[in-house]
């Protein structure tokens, strides 16, 4: 989802493209669709109450439940690119009504072609089997699903992903306001304070409303968008910069045994017993700190990591990783209608996914996003010369340039 640089000048952006975050949210997206497999195919015959997916699988099976992390990845990297693009906006006088139409050209339009597609397979009565009988449209079209998730509980997985996005929205109406309002250094305090205020109002949150609310209210979960609000300004700030870098390198080893200790264990949202209270309060508050290390350190990188991040697998999903998101769940369920009459197992219908993901998300790119962000040209943030700041194109889930 990057654009050749031609375009980038024409259309006045203030970012230079980092391929290392591209592999992150490809890292990011490989996590949720590990996380969702499981539950797409739960109920293929080859599964009982005895033998679920999870025990099928093993111990690499048992740690999938950990795989929602990669949301939080997500907006780790989505607090950072976008509080880098509005330092960048304030630095040059730009527009915010520019920032905001150019957020709205890259996600509104996937996300009412996602919509339209699921109201036209619930008209035809739902044979994907995806939806049941979901009834609640307006919550998600208007990026409210994470409330409407919040009161009355979990919904089908086809638009129950749809959550994340609303935090994203909800996000993108405060923090730009308040970047406006502020100086780098009292935006750095705004972020600190939303980090250590958010274990606070899931302890809260949890006492009175429990789960799921703790998990999609975007109160108890600002503080990985706050995380990497942190790191855009430390990263922005030549004060800093060098500083933070070297610290980050020293502290990788701890956050990333972090995160691999919520996998191995795991503690998972999904399940009762595997969400203890400390974790519900303070668990997701140590994975968006460890995520905020992990990707300062990646901004300063070097050989093997460095070839990791930037491999082309890795930054290929990591730009269509919006429109892997968003299809994922509806290619589950065409990889099940397709194979119903063949006697195949998890990893034939797990292959049959991804390729027919893979070509829904190229076509969906070639076909309906490239064309319509191409008119982000008619919306320079700017119209002096661009401040150049060396990070990747902005967004959760690829929402890029």
């Amino acid at each position: 989802m990057v654009p050749n640089r031609s375009v980038e000048a024409a259309s006045g952006t203030l970012l230079r493209h980092l391929p290392e975050v591209d592999g992150l949210r490809g890292i990011a997206i490989l996590l949720v669709l590990w996380n969702h497999g499981p539950f797409l195919f739960r109920e293929l015959p080859q599964f009982s109450g005895q033998e679920s997916p999870w025990s099928f699988l093993g111990l690499f099976g048992r740690m999938s439940l950990g795989g929602w992390m990669g949301v939080d990845l997500f907006f780790v990297v989505s607090g950072f690119l976008i509080t880098c693009i509005l330092l960048g906006v304030r630095e040059r006088d730009g527009s915010l009504l520019v920032f905001w139409q150019r957020r709205a050209l890259r996600i509104f339009p996937l996300a009412v072609l996602y919509l339209v597609a699921l109201l036209v397979l619930a008209r035809f009565g739902d044979p994907l089997k995806t939806l049941a009988s979901f009834d609640a449209w307006p919550w998600y079209a208007f990026y409210l699903g994470n409330i409407h998730i919040a009161l009355y509980g979990w919904q089908p997985l086809a638009v129950m992903i749809l959550w994340s996005l609303a935090i994203e929205e909800q996000f993108y109406l405060i923090w730009p306001l308040l970047s406006r309002l502020c100086d780098a250094k009292t935006l750095l305090r705004w972020s600190i304070g939303c980090i250590v205020l958010s274990p606070l109002m899931r302890a809260v949150t949890f006492a009175v409303a429990d789960y799921p609310a703790t998990y999609v209210l975007t109160f108890c979960r600002f503080d990985a968008l706050a995380a990497g609000a942190a790191v855009a300004v430390l990263y922005h700030s030549r004060e800093h910069r060098d500083h933070m870098l070297e610290a980050s390198k020293r502290l990788a080893a701890p956050a990333l045994a972090v995160i691999i200790l919520t996998l191995v264990v795991p503690f998972s949202p999904n399940m009762p017993q595997t969400r203890p209270w400390f974790f519900s309060v303070f668990g997701y508050s140590g994975l968006a700190l460890s995520f905020g290390i992990l990707l300062m350190a990646s901004l300063d990188t070097h050989g093997v990591i460095k070839m990791a991040l930037t491999s082309r697998i890795l930054t290929f999903l990591g730009r269509r990783c919006y429109g892997l998101y968003l299809w994922h769940v509806l290619a589950g369920g065409l990889a099940v209608a397709a194979l119903q009459q063949w006697a195949v197992g998890l990893y034939a219908h797990a292959l049959l996914w991804l390729v027919i993901l893979i070509s829904l998300t190229t076509g969906s790119w070639f076909l309906f996003e490239e064309p319509i962000l191409r008119l982000k040209r008619f919306l320079p943030y700017t119209k002096t010369k661009p401040c150049v700041i060396e990070v990747p194109n902005p967004g959760l889930l690829g929402i890029s340039r």
